[in-house]
């Protein structure tokens, strides 16, 4: 509640002069009906309660219209995101970050956006003021613990993503704290959390996950179709942080995989 109230008053600022007018108004006047409601006669009272039914309703509407031109940014944002549009996604978020109107959710998507195109200390910067405005929410919290990973900041990465893990992150996310785990050789953590992390049939993770099986845990070695239709993904994320501890771990672990394709058939 008291962050809706907080960004509330933070958008307010940003809408039209006549929606704020209009907003104030409808206020005011669902106030008074509230005390109208408590004094009146008891026989007037329904007729004074169907009015403040209507004063909220205006008032929601009123918010909704003076939101309008913030919502369809971030959708926007969110939909060049996801179709691999980065310069598009920091393009529409940038100018709300500038300007200030930018919410918790906004800045993810832009911390996230930096940390795809291999820009980490922005990355970090935005996320961190994301947490700051939003400090119980997996998504932000996810986001930044995800970038201290790739910036080879391992155990504390692996604890941002535990908490986020903790306030509704999905557990997919488990394979995230493995994987730092992982990097920073803490090799009995990783086995112990190998059982209980869900790759949701991603082949990158789900690569990764047979790979740690096979070296720490007695199992098989990756299939081949496997590594390759994994290994790509692998290939990107030691070019994009090819100047970090993370891309240079990773960088090994693919001349790794790439060996295992050579005695398997060829």
């Amino acid at each position: 509640m008291i962050w809706l109230i907080s960004r509330l008053r933070r958008d307010f600022s940003a809408w039209d002069r006549p929606t704020r007018i209009g907003f104030v108004l409808a206020l005011c006047l669902l106030v008074i009906a509230v005390l109208l409601f408590f004094i009146a006669p008891q026989d007037q009272r329904q007729t004074i309660l169907i009015g403040i039914g209507a004063l909220i309703i205006v008032t929601q509407i009123l918010i909704m219209w003076g939101n309008r031109g913030m919502v369809a940014p971030l959708t926007l944002a969110q939909r060049a995101f996801l179709r691999g549009d980065l310069e598009g996604t920091l393009a529409l978020l940038e100018p709300m970050h500038a300007s200030g109107q930018a919410d918790a959710r906004t800045l993810t998507l832009l911390g996230n956006a930096y940390r795809q195109l291999g820009r980490l200390d922005e990355s970090a910067a935005v996320l961190s003021e994301a947490i700051d405005n939003l400090p119980n929410h997996h998504y932000p919290l996810y986001g930044f613990g995800r970038t201290l990973i790739v910036q080879g900041n391992y155990a504390d990465g692996a604890a941002y993503v535990e908490r986020a893990l903790e306030t509704g992150a999905p557990p997919v996310v488990r394979f995230d704290i493995a994987e730092a785990y992982y990097r920073q050789g803490n090799i009995d953590d990783l086995v112990a959390i190998l059982s209980d992390v869900d790759v949701d049939d991603e082949e990158p993770r789900e690569l990764f996950v047979s790979f740690w099986r096979w070296r720490y845990a007695g199992g098989s070695p990756p299939r081949r179709e496997l590594i390759e239709a994994g290994l790509p993904f692998w290939e990107g994320q030691a070019e994009r942080f090819a100047v970090t501890p993370y891309g240079a771990s990773v960088r090994n672990d693919v001349s790794v995989l790439k060996s295992l394709l050579k005695p398997m058939g060829e």
